[in-house]
């Protein structure tokens, strides 16, 4: 398996590419807690939005995970 893994900011453009459907890929989110918002979109936002009043520039932390091509994964 390999996952690579990076600290980051603008909480829009992740949440677009994380919700944008590419070849073989599935998305589907299955929760966002801890913000005023239910939606992925918004509430990256928000990170953002609290963010600006510091100075964090990289407050996100997104990773991504390939697995081994013995692995596989069914989705219903």
């Amino acid at each position: 398996m390999i996952l690579k893994a990076k600290e980051r900011g603008d909480g829009g453009q992740l949440a677009r590419y994380l919700l944008a459907t590419r070849d073989n890929e599935h998305v589907e989110l299955h929760e966002v807690s801890g913000f005023v918002s239910d939606d992925l979109l918004d509430a990256f936002h928000e990170a953002d939005a609290i963010a600006r009043g510091t100075r964090c520039k990289n407050y996100l932390f997104s990773m991504s995970l390939k697995p081994s091509r013995a692995s596989f994964m069914c989705v219903p």
